[in-house]
């Protein structure tokens, strides 16, 4: 399954992105800039990592991808 990332908000000082499923979905949401500081994403843009992330959380399979959203 195919997951698409989006960045919502990306201003000084505030941060608002979420993954979505293939129906639309939101399935993960990210507050604030804690996803980067903690580690877990290396910046906003870093899918990669944040696929990972997620799998590590069993949000999504070890077969399901994420990818930038349009």
């Amino acid at each position: 399954m195919t997951y698409e990332y989006f960045i919502n908000l990306d201003e000084r000082g505030e941060f608002f992105g979420d993954v979505r499923n293939p129906a639309g979905k939101t399935v993960f949401e990210i507050h604030g800039f804690d996803i980067f500081e903690n580690g877990f994403m290396n910046h906003s843009r870093d899918i990669t990592s944040l696929e990972l992330h997620l799998k590590n959380l069993k949000i999504i399979t070890a077969d399901d991808r994420v990818v930038k959203g349009n």
